[in-house]
């Protein structure tokens, strides 16, 4: 595909070809756009048809260089079928040797309709909320329902009044409905706190019920501190050297609050002659000949070490939400260490407004299942099923989370920042659902997700409010066409008077919604 400067030229020049024809095809049998059943004037037995053929090609083509997305393809590949099947209709009637007054209209009103659509989507690119495919399919209806009413009054008549009904009703720009507030929203979305945002993101947000929070989301850094050394038989230096020196080769936050702890303590560390993490559970080490099991009651219990004792010390410090690991050397517990982050002063706050913006939000943790229950308590969240071992927040959330597409808040890989993802369960993950962020924020902003549920909120509603009204608007305008009321020109007018209530809903929503937005930040 070209550069984008390059697609616009493209854009522009087959839109001009295609307004050329457009014009010529009226010129070859120009109806008054005053007064539909007025004479016409033929040049050409098939030149109107020619002509409105050509202008539906180049519309085409200009469709295909403008900002057409994948979720717009429906609605314009619609377009197109009835488009050609108007020119068909007008080929069979000429052929069948009927007045080019009525013969021509079919053919004009596919010339405007590819016209129109083309200029509708490069306007609005479609934002994949609403299909139009529904509407499509009443103005279909519409249309076909007033050719059986005509051809029953007035065959003449019946073209013409089927042409008229089915351009003024047809959901030209439905699919880009939200264009418009998107660009106000995206405003109020980064003055809330938001740094980035794909372009599908409101609507995925709007839809979701449930979002998972990982525990790394909420944590005010990655550091943990080492708050308790409890050892069994030796010293607490003893234990702590043992421990800082099997975790001597991880890079994970437990190890790092071991070896500062120790450089604290002035407790020497040594290296493991052998070093095999555990995900999601410890580490296994062989140090000085003896091994060296550091972790969760998990861990032990698959290597069939009785923790018991340790268990029942672990309760009360997992109460007050710490993360306890059991120490294990040669088959037995030799102590217990106990290790708390801190939690941001917000995350509290921002799980109970996401509540508020109807979201359940759920933790997800790696620790036991007492210290997950004394966090979520904390944080006023709910709690998930028990993880399995190594498991991370994506696919704890595919595999428990009960909505459908559940919204998953994490840590970026290199902790700079906040992201937020949409994570497919069940049936769904066959859909293709990409786990990339479709929100960013930076690490001290996580009220932005809050507000950015309530901005999502917000203009879904407004897009079913200009949906009611567009859709009543095309079915008057419809119904003007049933009649003869209108003219093919008018469907021009149409278009602008549609695009100014889309402008003027957008502009409508800016100072609340920004006003909003700035309360929840």
């Amino acid at each position: 595909m070209p550069k984008t400067p390059l697609i616009s030229v493209f854009w522009l020049t087959f839109m001009s070809l295609s307004l050329c024809m457009l014009v010529a095809a009226l010129q070859a049998a120009p109806p008054d756009l005053i007064s539909p059943t007025s004479s016409v004037l033929v040049f050409g037995k098939y030149s109107a048809l020619i002509f409105s053929s050509f202008s539906v090609i180049f519309s085409f083509l200009a469709l295909s260089y403008s900002i057409n997305r994948v979720v717009g393809r429906p609605l314009t590949l619609t377009t197109l079928f009835v488009s050609t099947i108007l020119l068909t209709v007008t080929t069979l009637l000429v052929l069948a040797g009927a007045e080019p007054v009525s013969a021509n209209w079919p053919a004009l009103a596919a010339a405007f309709l590819m016209l129109l659509r083309s200029l509708g989507v490069a306007v609005l690119p479609p934002r994949g909320d609403i299909s139009g495919l529904k509407e499509a399919a009443g103005s279909i209806g519409l249309s076909v329902a007033t050719a059986l009413g005509w051809w029953a009054i007035d065959p003449a008549s019946a073209p013409m009044a089927a042409s008229v009904t089915l351009l003024m009703s047809w959901p030209n720009v439905i699919d880009g409905i939200n264009a418009f507030a998107d660009k106000v929203f995206q405003k109020a979305a980064l003055a809330s706190g938001a740094r980035e945002l794909a372009p599908d993101a409101f609507s995925r947000i709007a839809n979701a019920k449930e979002i998972v929070i990982d525990k790394a989301a909420v944590m005010s850094g990655p550091d943990l501190v080492v708050t308790n050394v409890m050892a069994f038989n030796n010293e607490p230096k003893t234990l702590l050297a043992v421990a800082a020196s099997a975790e001597a080769r991880s890079d994970h936050p437990v190890a790092h609050a071991l070896r500062q702890l120790a450089t604290q303590w002035h407790v020497a560390v040594k290296d493991p002659d052998r070093y095999k993490p555990a995900a999601g559970l410890g580490v296994v080490a062989l140090l000085g000949g003896q091994t060296v099991v550091i972790g969760t009651t998990d861990l032990l219990k698959e290597l069939k070490i009785d923790s018991f004792t340790a268990d029942a010390i672990a309760r009360s410090l997992e109460a007050d939400g710490k993360t306890v690991l059991r120490v294990a050397v040669g088959g037995r517990v030799v102590g217990v260490l106990g290790l708390e982050g801190t939690l941001r002063q917000d995350a509290g706050v921002a799980g109970r407004m996401l509540r508020a913006e109807g979201l359940v939000p759920r933790l997800f943790s790696g620790d036991s299942h007492k210290t997950r229950e004394a966090l979520a308590g904390m944080l006023g969240l709910e709690l998930m099923d028990d993880p399995l071992a190594g498991e991370k927040v994506q696919e704890a959330a595919a595999r428990s989370a009960t909505d459908t597409y559940p919204l998953v808040l994490s840590l970026s890989q290199d902790r700079s920042a906040l992201e937020l993802s949409v994570c497919a369960t069940g049936n769904a993950q066959g859909n293709g659902v990409s786990i990339e962020p479709i929100a960013v924020s930076d690490t001290n902003d996580i009220g932005a997700f809050p507000a950015l549920k309530a901005l999502a909120t917000r203009r879904k509603t407004l897009a079913v409010q200009a949906k009611r009204l567009l859709t009543a608007l095309w079915a008057l305008a419809g119904l003007s066409g049933v009649f003869l009321l209108a003219p093919l020109g008018a469907a021009s007018m149409l278009l602008g008077v549609c695009l100014a209530i889309l402008w003027v809903f957008a502009r409508f929503s800016v100072a609340d919604t920004l006003k909003k937005s700035s309360a929840l930040a």
